[in-house]
């Protein structure tokens, strides 16, 4: 035994964490300190074509009127992604809206779900506005109620990745509490951390966003408000 190195630091002493190798034949391919991914964590549930993980709530649904749901979510979902991607202008996006009204006049007419879905395509335009977020969210939430998770999720997800790109933090932020409630319904724990996380930030950029539209909107003006003079009296 070398002695010596009883006479260094405790934390020097300690050797680094190992982990046991793959047996051959185990039929392993990674490494046994790799944990499964959450299904809200980021790329942990790719998407064959946009709006996929929304049909994953197919698997649970219990009766014809959950699918008929399902379907007219998809549909309004897939208007949203379009939209946002360019990919629906003039005609197309005409089309597309009405495909997806027709599939949501099959719910039933008083429904909230089908009215907050119906305001959203009606929402989808060529250059998205801020509102489409709040709209989006609500579906979301509808969706979240009848435990259909996948749908409610990837609604979530849309607003949140939209409102990045457009750098509405506000909307972001709330987005990313939409998901993390999701999570926590889902008992997903480092999920719920995550995105709890991501709307901490979010709010402190939104924050920090309208104090700079502020200055500038004093700079323009001609500096601050003068103090009111019967103020001092």
């Amino acid at each position: 035994m070398d002695m010596r190195e009883y006479g260094r630091p405790r934390h020097l002493r300690e050797r680094p964490p190992s982990w046991p190798r793959r047996s051959e034949g185990d039929g392993s391919d990674s490494p046994g300190w790799l944990r499964e991914p959450e299904p809200f964590e980021d790329d942990a549930l790719p998407e064959l074509y946009p709006g996929a993980l929304i049909m994953d709530d197919l698997l649970v649904s219990q009766d014809d009127v959950a699918t008929t749901r399902i379907l007219a979510r998809y549909t309004v979902a897939r208007l949203v992604l379009f939209c946002i991607d360019g990919s629906l202008t003039g005609t197309r996006l005409r089309v597309e809206r009405r495909i997806a009204l027709e599939h949501l006049a099959l719910l039933p007419q008083h429904d909230w779900e089908r009215r907050a879905l119906e305001r959203l395509a009606m929402l989808c335009r060529e250059a998205p506005a801020p509102e489409i977020i709040d709209a989006i969210t609500i579906a979301a939430e509808a969706a979240a109620k009848r435990s259909q998770t996948m749908g409610a999720f990837t609604l979530y997800r849309i607003a949140y990745e939209l409102s990045l790109r457009e750098r509405w933090w506000a909307e972001a932020a709330q987005a990313a509490r939409g998901i993390g409630q999701l999570a926590l319904l889902e008992e997903a724990h480092r999920s719920v951390r995550l995105w709890r996380r991501r709307a901490s930030v979010l709010d402190r950029r939104a924050i920090r966003a309208e104090r700079d539209a502020a200055a500038d909107l004093c700079e323009l003006e001609g500096g601050p408000p003068a103090a009111d003079a019967s103020s001092g009296s």
